[in-house]
């Protein structure tokens, strides 16, 4: 009778037993470490993996909620510091605001002067006084102080050699912080481009007239 334990066994059954523990390997659980590391062929791998593999490994997506009273401290402090926005913007816009006056005069060679002309309920004195008034008040209009000229009002003539000085007193709007001399150059220069445009019945010498300052009222 031959020995059992000493027959060796048939070579496909060593094969068999191979594919066996191959299978064993294979049913093991992924290696997750090495599929989520290396870059791209990592990820890669991670991909291959069965829908709810990935599923399970995926890292949870914290959802982060604003207690109320954050939300609410978040609230009013943006209403206080669009509250203080909008106090200095009307502070600075309406009431650091200061009257300018200025003295333009203006040299007219084609008028004589007359008494009728030393008083401002004379016929003489408030046709003279329409022209020029409407003169300035067109040549600041349509300058870049529009809107910091509020009026003229011509207040004197004098006789001044070969015609008249008209004296009119400007008004204007302009921050308290301003520069009283450049505003007056600014002035000047503006009424002797609107002069020199000037084609009415009144005979203006432009390099006479001149504007100086008189004085600044605080409202």
């Amino acid at each position: 009778m031959k020995d059992l334990h000493s027959t060796p066994f048939p070579s496909h059954h060593t094969s068999q037993c191979d594919s066996c523990v191959f299978q064993q390997h294979s049913l093991r659980s992924p290696d997750f470490s090495q599929a989520l590391v290396g870059g791209q062929k990592g990820y890669q791998t991670y991909r291959d993996l069965p829908w709810d593999l990935q599923k399970i490994h995926q890292p949870p997506i914290k959802i982060r909620h604003l207690e109320p009273w954050k939300i609410a401290l978040i609230v009013i402090g943006t209403a206080v510091a669009a509250a203080i926005t909008i106090g200095l913007l009307v502070y600075f816009l309406a009431y650091d605001q200061k009257l300018f006056y200025y003295s333009g005069n203006v040299k007219i060679t084609n008028i004589r002067y007359s008494n009728e002309l030393s008083r401002q309920s004379s016929g003489r004195f408030r046709d003279l006084s329409e022209r020029v008034e409407r003169l300035i008040d067109k040549t600041f209009h349509n300058s870049i102080l529009r809107k910091k000229y509020i009026r003229s009002r011509l207040i004197r003539v004098s006789p001044d050699g070969d015609g008249v000085m008209a004296e009119a007193l400007l008004t204007f709007w302009f921050s308290s912080t301003d520069s009283r001399e450049t505003l007056r150059e600014r002035v000047e220069r503006i009424l002797w481009r609107g002069l020199k445009k000037y084609t009415g019945p009144l005979r203006i010498n432009v390099r006479s007239s001149t504007i100086s300052s008189k004085y600044t009222a605080s409202l």
